[in-house]
C-alpha cells in the first residue's frame, strides 16, 4: 500500500494488485473518516477526498473486508454486432486472427467483471476480457462514441453509457438502460456487478444514448416561485449550485462554482447561503427582469447590488462572474444531468426547491486578489519528472478543464496510459505531447493520465480567473 498526498485535502491510496470486492470495501470504509466527502475508485487505487490523515485512512483500511462490500448484481446484456454499430470490429479481427463466427461463439462463455466506474457518466470499465483478445485503444480518439457502445482497450472491457468521446475500439452497441438521469442510481452497472454479453446481429432502432436523452428531455416541473426572465443571456451563462459528492459514485463530477470565493460573496451580499445555486457568467453577463434583490461578484470580487427589477451586468472583469438572486436559484437540471444548466433568451428562473447541501470548503475569501497569474501546487500524487514552471494558456478552457501549453519543448519521455486513479478539481494532468491540463469542477472523475502536482484549494480561483494568452507560473506551496 502506498499513500501520497494529492493537494492540502486528498491522498491517493495505491493498492497494488487489488481485487474489486477489495477496492470497493476499502472505498466504503473510508467512506466513513470524519471530513470525507468521496472515495473515488480506481484502476488499483482510492483517491481519498477531504482529509489529509494518512492514519485515519490506513485504520480504515485494515479493518475493511471485501465480504462487508455492498450487494452486486448480474446482468445478461444484448450486444448488437451488426457492422452499423460494430466500427472496429472487423480490424479487430484481423488483429486477433479470428473469424466472426469464433468470435460472436465464445463472447458468450465471457464473464466480465465492473471494477470501477469514470471518465464519463456510468462508464463501466470491465475486467474479464481474455488476454489473447488485447488490443491497444486507437491512436486517435473519436469525437462522439454514441451511448450503448461496447468497447474495448488493452484487457479492459467497457461500455459507454451516454454519448462522448472516445479512444477505445468498438465492438458493438446495446440498446440496454446504461445511464437513466431519472432513475436513482441512474446506471445500470455498479462496481462489483456481473455482465454476460448476449450476441445479436440486427441493427438497433434505439441506442442506449438515444434512451438517456430522451428521459432527460422529460424534464421536471417548477414548484417554486418565479424569480428572473432571462432578457439575454450572456456569452455563456450557467447555474451552478454547492457540489454534490454523491455524483462521484456514479462516474459524475460533483460540480459547484469554479471560483468559490466570488460566488460566496455575491451570496452573501443577498443574504444567501455561501453555497446556494446562483449565475456563473463568462466574459458577458446576462441581461434579467428578476422579481427579488440580487448582487453581482465579479473576478476582483468587486460586488455590485441590484434592486428587484432590470439587471443588466454587461461586460465584467476577469474570466468568470456570479450573479446571485435572493433566496436562491433553482438550478434547472435532474440531479444526475452531466453538465450544468445553460441560459437561454426567454428562460424563466426559480427559487430553490430543496435545501442547499454542504461543501467542502476552500478557504476564507480574500478582501482583495493578488498574483492572480501565480499558483501554488503540491507535488504529487504521482512521481513526475521537474514540471516546467511557466506555462501559456491556450484557447482550450472550460469548466472540464484548462489546457496549458510549456513554453519549451518537454524532453522527459512521459507516459501515454497510466492505470486510471480518481481525480480532483485543481488536479493537473501532464499528458504525453507534453501540454497540462488543470481540471476544473465538472472534470472527468478517473483519469489514465500523469498527476505530477495539485494546486492548493485556496488557489484554484486562479484557475477560473485564466484567459487564453496569460503566461502562469506554478510554484511550491
Amino acid at each position: 500500500m502506498q499513500i501520497a498526498a494529492a493537494g492540502d485535502r486528498a491522498l491517493l491510496v495505491t493498492l497494488a494488485g487489488a481485487s474489486s470486492a477489495d477496492l470497493r470495501a476499502a472505498a466504503e470504509s473510508v467512506r466513513g473518516i470524519a471530513g470525507v466527502v468521496a472515495a473515488i475508485v480506481g484502476h488499483e487505487s482510492i483517491y481519498v477526498i477531504g482529509t489529509g490523515g494518512a492514519d485515519a485512512v490506513r485504520h480504515a483500511l485494515a479493518v475493511a473486508r471485501a465480504a462487508d462490500a455492498r450487494p452486486v448484481a448480474h446482468h445478461r446484456i444484448e450486444v448488437s454486432f451488426d457492422d452499423a454499430h460494430a466500427l472496429d470490429v472487423r480490424e479487430f479481427l484481423a488483429h486477433v486472427n479470428a473469424s466472426r463466427e469464433e468470435f460472436l461463439a465464445r463472447l458468450r462463455s465471457i464473464r466480465l467483471s465492473v471494477r470501477y466506474l469514470g471518465f464519463r457518466a456510468g462508464f463501466a470499465y470491465c475486467d474479464g476480457w481474455p488476454a489473447e483478445w488485447s488490443m491497444p485503444r486507437r491512436t486517435t480518439s473519436r469525437n462522439h462514441v454514441p451511448g450503448g457502445s461496447f468497447g474495448i482497450a488493452g484487457t479492459m472491457a467497457g461500455f459507454y453509457a451516454v454519448d462522448s468521446p472516445g479512444g477505445w475500439n468498438i465492438l458493438g452497441c446495446t440498446a440496454a438502460a446504461l445511464w437513466d438521469p431519472l432513475r436513482d442510481p441512474p446506471n445500470l452497472f455498479a462496481p462489483g456487478d456481473s455482465i454476460d454479453i448476449e450476441p445479436i446481429d440486427q441493427r438497433l432502432s434505439v441506442a442506449a444514448g438515444a434512451l438517456a436523452r430522451r428521459a432527460a428531455e422529460g424534464g421536471r416541473l417548477h414548484t417554486a416561485q418565479e424569480v428572473a426572465e432571462v432578457i439575454a443571456p450572456g456569452q455563456l451563462t450557467t447555474i451552478v449550485g454547492a457540489p454534490d459528492w454523491s455524483r462521484v459514485e456514479h462516474g459524475l463530477p460533483p460540480g459547484g462554482a469554479f471560483d468559490e470565493d466570488a460566488a460566496a460573496m455575491a451570496n452573501e451580499a443577498v443574504g444567501n447561503d455561501p453555497v446556494a445555486p446562483l449565475l456563473e457568467c463568462v466574459l458577458v453577463g446576462p441581461k434579467l427582469r428578476t422579481a427579488r434583490p440580487a448582487a453581482f461578484c465579479d473576478g476582483e470580487l468587486n460586488v455590485r447590488s441590484f434592486v428587484a427589477g432590470e439587471v443588466d451586468i454587461g461586460r465584467i472583469r476577469g474570466m468568470r462572474g456570479y450573479l446571485a438572486i435572493e433566496g436562491g436559484i433553482g438550478e434547472m437540471r435532474l440531479r444526475y444531468a452531466e453538465t450544468p444548466a445553460v441560459l437561454k433568451r426567454g428562460d424563466r428562473l426559480y427559487g430553490v426547491e430543496a435545501a442547499v447541501p454542504g461543501r467542502l470548503a476552500g478557504g476564507t475569501p480574500a478582501a482583495t486578489r493578488a498574483n492572480r497569474l501565480t499558483i501554488r501546487v503540491i507535488p504529487g500524487p504521482h512521481d513526475a519528472p521537474p514540471l516546467p514552471e511557466e506555462w501559456d494558456v491556450t484557447p482550450q478552457l472550460d469548466r472540464v478543464g484548462i489546457r496549458l501549453r510549456p513554453l519549451h519543448a518537454i524532453e522527459a519521455k512521459l507516459p501515454a496510459d497510466l492505470l486510471s486513479c480518481g481525480a480532483q478539481f485543481g488536479t493537473l494532468q501532464w499528458h504525453a505531447d507534453g501540454s497540462l491540463v488543470a481540471l476544473g469542477p465538472d472534470h472527468p472523475v478517473t483519469g489514465g493520465y500523469l498527476q505530477p502536482a495539485t494546486v492548493v484549494s485556496t488557489d484554484r480561483w486562479k484557475l477560473a480567473q485564466l484567459v487564453p494568452g496569460d503566461r502562469v507560473r506554478f510554484v511550491l506551496a
